[in-house]
Parts: structure tokens; sequence; C-alpha cells
């Protein structure tokens, strides 16, 4: 049996014992719980020295030439906000929350009446330890693109001598990021404690009531993901690229649902890369596209995530304000960026967006049960969204009058290399 199903089969088989826990000792609900409370706690906290060192690391070490790097990300960002405008509208629209009051944690203070310009205020870093004590992402980020910045300026003003000693530096801040993933990844491995924790308190008070609700949350976020490939995605090559989606399906047909059956974006990535080769897509697109930029093309996560966040709040009794969905949102795309390449990175992510906004994260423990699921449907998401990008920069190259030779942004040092091999997930990124 392979790691995944191993996986799999915990988390259904914690489903089921909690279940069954919680409806045959209801007073035994309330006592289990607080462990789904600890397991998300130890998430949040190992995840944000993660996103931290994985944004310093990555501004220190990447160096960008010419203008390939600036049209992906261009792409990137369109992608994205198009991935989270549709979980946000599926989200208001069908209001998935009604079907989740049954897990959902405690309401919070309001948001809705905090104006947009202080809730920017708030994610500015009140001090260097401040983001890592409150684990606030954005503040977060900006200390690390502020450190990583300050970095690259002072590397550049060393000698040989000096230079030696930042090389050093830049190896022991790699370490640091994979010490980071280390922990998480064995923290992660406590996910079906949360759920048979999580399960036997849902039971105890609601009985099984509210494993109908757990899969009409399902349907409409795989609703929201099928939106997005079949008009996002459509888009892109029928208006920008003028390419018949007949033929660019034949081709991606095969990483698509290979990533789909192995709940692996990264593990279909050879067959994404031949699938691209035979759509005629050069490797200086497709390298970018679909490997330099792999921590960027996080399509599926930041879908679920901005969906999943208006359903938990709709489901806690808060309704937010157009305001708090955009700063929402923000926070959305940078924690997929952040986590990208760890085992169950959505939920890291979410966990992560709901702390630093100060909304429950009690009821991620329930939804993790199912998350399974959506999972593949993100590993689907984020593959097609390789090869989409590659094929609209490879068309935009050569709209500009590049020559699709070799690829003009190189990474240096341990961007150049691919992490070390993770057990397949949903994650983005490389592991």
């Amino acid at each position: 049996m392979s790691h995944l199903s191993r996986a799999i089969g915990l988390i259904v088989l914690a489903l089921l014992a909690g279940a069954l826990l919680g409806l045959l000792v209801p007073g035994a609900g309330p006592q289990v719980a607080p462990l789904a409370k600890w397991v998300l706690q130890l998430i949040k906290a190992a995840a944000t020295p993660l996103v931290f060192f994985a944004v310093l690391e990555a501004i220190v070490r990447f160096r960008v030439a010419g203008s390939d790097f600036f049209k992906l990300l261009v792409i990137v960002l369109i992608n994205a906000s198009l991935a989270m405008a549709v979980g946000l509208i599926i989200a208001n629209l069908f209001e998935p929350g009604q079907y989740l009051k049954a897990i959902a944690g405690t309401a919070p203070p309001a948001l809705q009446n905090i104006a947009f310009g202080d809730l920017l205020i708030q994610q500015l870093p009140v001090s260097v330890v401040q983001p890592f004590a409150d684990n606030s992402i954005m503040p977060l980020v900006i200390l690390a693109v502020a450190f990583g910045f300050a970095w690259r300026r002072v590397g550049q003003r060393q000698d040989a001598g000096g230079a030696a000693v930042m090389a050093r530096a830049e190896t022991l801040l790699s370490v640091l990021r994979e010490l980071c993933e280390t922990l998480l990844l064995w923290i992660v491995r406590l996910v079906p404690v949360a759920v048979f924790a999580a399960s036997a308190r849902v039971t105890a008070e609601h009985g099984l009531h509210p494993f109908a609700g757990l899969g009409k949350y399902v349907v409409l976020c795989l609703l929201g993901m099928a939106i997005h490939v079949a008009f996002t995605y459509s888009a892109w090559l029928v208006l920008f690229v003028r390419k018949a989606l007949r033929a660019f399906w034949r081709r991606a047909v095969e990483p698509v649902f290979y990533a789909f059956s192995v709940n692996s974006s990264l593990v279909a990535l050879p067959l994404t890369l031949r699938a691209l080769d035979d759509l005629g897509v050069s490797r200086r697109a497709s390298t970018l596209a679909a490997c330099v930029g792999t921590n960027l093309n996080n399509d599926g996560i930041i879908l679920y995530e901005g969906f999943t966040l208006l359903a938990l709040t709709q489901a806690a009794g808060l309704e937010l304000s157009l305001a708090a969905q955009l700063v929402a949102a923000s926070y959305c795309i940078i924690a997929a960026m952040g986590v990208a390449g760890v085992p169950e990175a959505g939920v890291v992510a979410l966990t992560l967006v709901l702390g630093g906004l100060g909304l429950p994260t009690e009821a991620l423990a329930m939804l993790l049960s199912v998350d399974w699921i959506i999972a593949r449907a993100r590993s689907l998401l984020n593959t097609t969204s390789d090869m989409v990008g590659s094929t609209v920069l490879d068309c935009w190259l050569r709209r500009s009058g590049e020559a699709p030779g070799s690829l003009s942004s190189e990474p240096t040092g341990a961007a150049a290399a691919p992490r070390p091999a993770q057990p397949p997930d949903d994650q983005r990124g490389i592991p």
C-alpha cells in the first residue's frame, strides 16, 4: 500500500472511529475535542517560520535575468486572482457555510465594520518578533521580503572573503527551511488524531447530520474548480493563444488525470513537460513556468482557500465585508506561495490565513476528513495551471519577437535543484 493510500485509510478510519465514539459515548466527545485544536495549533506554529524562511530563501537565491519572469508573474497573478474570485463568488452565491454550522467554532468579533485602511495598517509588523509570536503571515512576509533584498544588497558589497561567508549563510538558510519542512511533515502525520477528535465532538453534539453538509461543501468546492478550468483556462487558450481546445486537451489529458490519480502535480511533472513538448511549447517557456515557477502556480490551493474561508465565516455567523474579503484574498495568495511544497499545503495555508485574521480554526479538523477528495482536484487544477501558463508564456515570448531558445531566467544555488522528495499529496511547489 502506498503512502497516499495509507494516509487516506488512516483519515477515514479516524473519522469512523470518532463518529462511533461520539454516538456510543457522547460524554467522551468534549473530552477529546481539545486534541483537534492542539494539532492545528502545532501546524500553525511550524508553518509560520517555514513561510519566513521559504520567502527569504527565494529572494536571496533566485536570480532573474530578462523579462521572462515578469511575464510569468503577470500570468500567475491573473490566474490566482481569477481563482480567488471564482472561489469567493461560489461561496457568496451558494453560502456553503449553512451546511457547516454544526462543525463551526465560536464566531469571533465582527470584521465587517473595520475600515479597509485600518485592515491594511494591521498587516504591518509592529516588531521583528511580533509576526512569529502571533503567527501573522502578512507582517511575516513583509519582514522576509525586506530582509531578503537587504541580504542581496549586502552580498553585492562583499569581497571574496565576505562572499564566502554569505554563501555559507545561504546554505544555513536552506537548512533552516528544510528543518521547518521536516518538522511540519511530522506534525501533519497527526492529522488523523485531529479528525478523530473533531468527529467525536461533532457526532456527540449533532449526530450524523453534519456529514451530509460536508458532502454538499465538497460538491460546491469541486464546482468552483471545474468552472475555473472551463472558463479561465479556456479563455487564455482561445482568446490569447488562439489554440483549439480539443488540440490542447488531447495532449493535456494524460498529465492532468495522472496528477489527479496520484494526488500530486509534482509527480506528474515529467508527463507535463512531455505533453508541452508535443504541443510545440518551447523548453524556455515550459521550464520557467512549470519547473522554476512551480511555487507560483497554486490556483487549486488559492481557490480552495477563498471558498473555504468564506464558508467557515458563514458557518460561524460572521459576514465579512468586501474590504475584509480583499484582505483575506491577499492572505490566501501569499500563504499558498509560502507553504507550497509541504504535505496538506492547502490546509496548512488556510490555518495561517484564519489565524492571521483572528478567525476560528476548529472546524478545519473536521474538513480534513474530506480534504483527500478535494486535494486530488487541487492537484488536477495545479497541473492544468502549469500547462496553460507554459503555453501562454510561450505565445507571449514569440509575439515579443524573442526566440524560444534556452531559458533566460536561471535560478542559482539551492533554487536550481529540486528539494528532497516528499510523499505524494496535493501540494504545489518542489517538496
